[in-house]
């Protein structure tokens, strides 16, 4: 993961104080700069907010496409990788503290607007849908909406500690019954193996 010390101090203020408390005077101490020259270099509190939520969602799909290497099957992938996701949100502590304390509902909002984070989706969903584009049986507005409707997804179960108080398996079966069917449907596929016996 690369290296920037306002993004480093912003994530440590994160920990520190959490997100909502997180002030740009917090950040510019923690660097040892003033305000001015952060704000010269980023613009807004709100900027260095989504700078440091893409840099660590980069690294954890980075992450996520070694998980899944030996996951071929695309619904498979496309259930596995949101389940890992997951997972990852809630272990990860900048993740953690984004979606999983009082600022969650604000992280939320910005989360869904930010356009890095729809390219990292896509760059994971793309790959999967090559010959289904090229046939015309996915189109790229369909893309577009796969990859929107899984961040929004993503970011529902995230923002709500706990997953709304479900279990790992619970969210994968809700996945894979109300989720993967429509895709199935588009992309004429049959699930390999039952989704609820993937393994994590």
């Amino acid at each position: 993961m690369d290296s920037d010390p306002v993004l480093d101090a912003a994530a440590s203020c994160y920990l520190r104080f959490g997100v909502a408390k997180t002030t740009a005077a917090d950040i510019a101490q923690a660097v040892g700069i003033s305000r001015a020259t952060l704000y010269r270099k980023f613009g807004s509190h709100e900027a260095i907010f989504l700078a440091v939520l893409t840099r660590e969602s980069k690294a954890m799909a980075a992450d996520a496409e070694v998980h899944l290497a030996q996951v071929e099957d695309p619904l498979e992938r496309i259930l596995e990788g949101m389940m890992f996701s997951l997972e990852e949100i809630r272990r990860r502590p900048v993740h953690a503290a984004v979606f999983g304390g009082d600022s969650a509902a604000w992280a939320a909002t910005q989360a869904i607007r930010v356009e890095a984070l729809r390219r990292i989706g896509e760059a994971g969903v793309r790959p999967l849908l090559d010959s289904y584009i090229s046939d015309g049986t996915v189109s790229e507005q369909d893309v577009t909406d796969m990859v929107d409707w899984i961040i929004r997804i993503l970011i529902s179960y995230s923002a709500v500690p706990g997953n709304g108080g479900r279990q790992p398996d619970e969210v994968r079966r809700q996945l894979a019954t109300w989720f993967l069917p429509p895709f199935e449907r588009v992309l004429g596929l049959q699930r390999a193996t039952p989704c609820e016996t993937l393994n994590p």
